[in-house]
């Protein structure tokens, strides 16, 4: 019966560390197009790398192009956000790229192109955000991007990947007790017709230590979902 609880808690435990959320960026300088619209004789792209950490300042190039004669861009703006917790959604910086309306076309500054730092919060992880607006005229008529949003560079979640190298230390250590255990519980039936009270006290001890092992790690992993998990996302 002893045995049965005994695995009953492993199995739960195993579940438990199948639901921690996994940290799947690394730090990189892969720069990806993150933003890409092409309508009415105007191209706009953003780009940035794909992941940064929390508290770094990361680059953001901002570019448009014209193919078609007599456009006049009135603005060209870009709103970036960050989520502090992975939650809440903070304003981190707007690119103001066109502020006024210029005329552009093939043959004359057709393409415009410029990076801008943007830094990334401290006690933020997950996605950045962000939103465009633009107002531009081309044959006759005015158009408009009105708060287009976007996914951009994924913030790692510093705490979190410390919390899985820490649980990931945790079930080598339960590994290792579990095969303590089996062997001490396979030299307690094989001495068992000799009444070895001593082998049986010592027995005792080791179960009672990994039972205590086994629900404190349990606790633990149960503590970590919950604060991560006890918030929904909302990212618009």
């Amino acid at each position: 019966m002893e045995n049965k609880k005994i695995a009953a808690i492993i199995v739960l435990m195993i579940f438990a560390l199948s639901l921690t959320p996994k940290a799947y960026a690394q730090e990189s300088s892969d720069i990806r197009t993150f933003y890409h619209f092409n309508k009415d004789a105007l191209v706009i792209e953003v780009k940035a790398p794909a992941n940064t950490e929390p508290g770094q300042t990361i680059n953001v190039s901002v570019s448009f192009y014209c193919y078609g004669e007599n456009l006049s861009i009135y603005y060209l703006f870009v709103t970036i956000y960050d989520f502090k917790s992975g939650q809440e959604k903070n304003p981190i910086g707007t690119i103001r790229h066109v502020e006024q309306g210029i005329g552009y076309d093939p043959q004359n500054k057709g393409t415009y192109a410029q990076t801008y730092e943007i830094k990334i919060s401290e006690d933020v992880w997950d996605i950045t955000y962000g939103e465009i607006s633009c107002e531009w005229w081309f044959g006759g008529h005015d158009h408009i991007i009105s708060g287009d949003g976007f996914v951009m560079t994924y913030v790692q979640n510093v705490e979190m990947e410390e919390l899985i190298e820490q649980l990931a230390n945790k079930t080598q250590e339960c590994d290792t007790l579990w095969q303590n255990y089996t062997q001490l519980n396979q030299t307690y039936w094989d001495l068992k017709g000799n009444q070895t009270s001593g082998t049986e006290v010592d027995l005792s001890n080791t179960r009672v230590a990994m039972v205590v092992f086994i629900i404190t790690t349990v606790f633990f992993v149960a503590t970590t979902l919950y604060l991560t998990l006890k918030k929904p996302r909302e990212y618009w």
